[in-house]
């Protein structure tokens, strides 16, 4: 419990940071080597051992590029969410109210592929969940139907290195370029899209039993 009755909880990046530090801490030998039992050899000078992790192996060997991508893709994220982006971006679909939900599945699946290529999964989903909730409100349509298909397409990213961290990692080794993705990726996305589209129109109503009206719930 901390000053201000506010209580403050260790996330897992806390669990990271303390696993990273110890790393710096911990010798990468015996640290009793020649002083309690063991012994040096005959002729050998006692040497400082080394740690496990040290600061220029950090700096040479951390792919500084692929974090900076997705990074850059939480900021975004979290930028349009403080500002109210997220949902002027909601009521601005207000114009699908009463369309088919194919349609509307269509339109979301697009554009939330597109999004995803140009910041992470995990991202665009944070980003697109407040603004497809607002704009089940503003189009009458159920929210759960909206935000499975836009779920599913966050994951359509073929076409650039910062759509997810897989991409980045192969882009970092230089054996690929932007346009051998795109030019692969463009096709499996617009695939990709046309099988969303087909599968939440027809299994959120068969088997999750998820249909295009409005629920009640959602005006809460």
């Amino acid at each position: 419990m901390m000053g201000g009755g506010a209580t403050h909880y260790l996330t897992d990046a806390w669990i990271v940071l303390l696993i990273s530090l110890t790393l710096f801490l911990i010798p990468n030998e015996n640290p009793f080597r020649g002083r309690v039992i063991c012994r040096p050899p005959p002729g050998t000078k006692l040497v400082r051992s080394k740690r496990l992790l040290s600061h220029e192996v950090v700096m040479k060997k951390t792919p500084w590029d692929v974090l900076f991508i997705l990074g850059g893709g939480y900021a975004i994220a979290y930028g349009c969410k403080e500002s109210g982006l997220s949902a002027a971006l909601g009521d601005s679909f207000s114009f699908l109210e009463g369309q088919n939900k194919v349609v509307i599945a269509l339109v979301i699946s697009i554009l939330v592929a597109a999004l995803t290529e140009v910041t992470s999964n995990t991202a665009s989903t944070t980003l697109l969940m407040p603004v497809l909730s607002t704009m089940s409100q503003s189009i009458k349509l159920n929210p759960l139907f909206l935000m499975i298909t836009g779920t599913i397409s966050a994951s359509l990213a073929f076409c650039l290195p910062s759509a997810t961290g897989p991409n980045a990692l192969v882009f970092s080794f230089k054996q690929i370029t932007v346009v051998d993705m795109v030019r692969t990726g463009v096709v499996m996305n617009l695939v990709s899209v046309l099988v969303v589209v087909l599968g939440v129109s027809s299994w959120t109503s068969s088997i999750l039993g998820i249909t295009s009206d409005f629920p009640e719930w959602a005006n809460l």
